[in-house]
């Protein structure tokens, strides 16, 4: 049977992080990383577009929620041991400089996901931590014996780094309950979050690749629940983008059922300007050589345009702009300003950037991520409930938990308890 001081089970961004600080702190320390996938860091390659967000400035608890959609105060520990400032300087020793955008959102100075990847492929192997892929854990029986398929592999602590089960394409592991109900832990109610909305209407059909900068909100009758703004993208399904995402847990957790009560999603087509603005504006285009088809051109999308005039009129098209008269008007400024689609609920976890949900946060202490239950045994990442906003949230809470768990295993090592 193989025999390691730590075994890190998951090899995506909260785990190969763990591994490097975790043989920074006890270099003798024997590690490995076990992956389900073929190989590490697949769901980090699809990123930010490729470009991989790799963490936000303004990571802290008012950023993070758990499966019941309330903020916590679990991960503000976290960020106080290992904040951005501190992640992004490791980083920097390991080869890879970051640059920051809007909002705080920090990317590779390259822009590639892949150079993330690699510098934390390259550093695990560089540090002696053994990687092994296509191994799954079927089991932690007593005294950390874990079955794999690979066969059983012993260790003195393990760091649970697996994930959720969002992206299963991308080689999420999904097990993470099962494996850790008979060690007494349980897990929380889980859903797709940063995800798309189902709107059941054919204007998102009709618009199909149509792209504006505009507010989403969702509402449940006329109380407005939550917002966002942003490059928001009409789809077949629905909507799309970073606004419909940061919005999207509202209406998943339900899922796969349809939001318990009904919901809408109202958009503002142009934020910048008030209701009397597009009102005054509109009227001021009637005056001009337009036809109905082109009349919102240089103002919206033409395609977009259109469909919002053809659902505030009857008349054709090819209609003269100075046919509306005052109440028309005032329909299609309405409508600019709050575009109101039903919501079904959310596209699946093929769809979903991360989980909501997971591990029970009270049976871990937040101030070394390690289980209340077991000595030994320590959690990163996805696999706890913690769910970041959109915007690099969720991988700059890989990267701080990983590292405490790491911290907290080397200390548990070299004195037999946890920090």
């Amino acid at each position: 049977m193989q025999k390691f001081d730590v075994i890190i089970i998951g090899a995506g961004a909260a785990g190969l992080l763990a591994a490097i600080q975790l043989k920074k702190e006890a270099q003798q320390a024997a590690c490995a990383l076990l992956e389900k996938a073929t190989r590490p860091g697949r769901k980090l390659l699809a990123t930010g577009g490729g470009r991989c967000n790799i963490a936000n400035r303004n990571a802290g608890p008012a950023y993070y929620y758990t499966a019941a959609g309330e903020n916590t105060d679990f991960v503000a520990p976290v960020f106080a041991a290992y904040p951005v400032a501190d992640d992004l300087a490791f980083f920097a020793e390991l080869g890879l400089l970051t640059k920051e955008e809007e909002d705080g959102k920090l990317y590779p100075l390259g822009d590639q996901a892949a150079a993330v990847l690699d510098v934390l492929r390259l550093q695990a192997a560089a540090v002696g931590a053994e990687l092994y892929t296509e191994t799954e854990v079927t089991a932690i029986r007593p005294g950390f014996i874990l079955s794999t398929t690979r066969g059983d592999i012993a260790a003195r602590a393990v760091i649970l780094a697996m994930g959720g089960v969002a992206s299963p394409q991308l080689g999420s592991a999904g097990d993470f309950a099962a494996l850790l109900r008979p060690l007494g832990h349980r897990a929380t109610k889980i859903y797709p979050a940063l995800t798309q909305l189902k709107c059941p209407s054919q204007l998102p059909k009709a618009l199909q690749g149509v792209k504006f900068t505009g507010r989403a909100a969702i509402y449940k009758e006329e109380t407005e629940l939550a917002a966002a703004a942003g490059e928001i993208l009409f789809a077949a399904y629905g909507l799309s983008g970073p606004p419909i995402l940061q919005l999207s847990r509202l209406a998943a957790a339900a899922y796969p059922a349809a939001p318990a009560e009904p919901l809408t999603v109202r958009l503002d087509l142009l934020p910048q300007f008030s209701l009397d603005a597009v009102r005054a504006e509109l009227a001021a285009r009637r005056n001009l050589p337009f036809t109905l088809a082109d009349m919102l051109s240089g103002l919206l999308n033409k395609r977009l345009g259109q469909q919002l005039l053809r659902l505030i009129t009857d008349k054709k098209l090819a209609a003269p702009a100075a046919s509306l008269d005052d109440y028309e008007i005032e329909r299609l400024a309405r409508q600019i300003k709050a575009l109101t689609l039903p919501v079904s609920g959310v596209c699946g976890w093929r769809e979903a950037q991360v989980m909501a949900g997971g591990l029970a946060l009270e049976q871990f202490d937040p101030a070394t991520l390690a289980s209340r239950l077991l000595p030994g045994l320590f959690a990163a990442g996805e696999v706890l409930d913690i769910c970041g906003a959109c915007g690099g949230y969720n991988l700059s809470w890989a990267w701080s938990s990983g590292r405490l768990a790491a911290h907290a295993a080397a200390l548990y090592l070299k004195e037999g308890r946890h920090a």
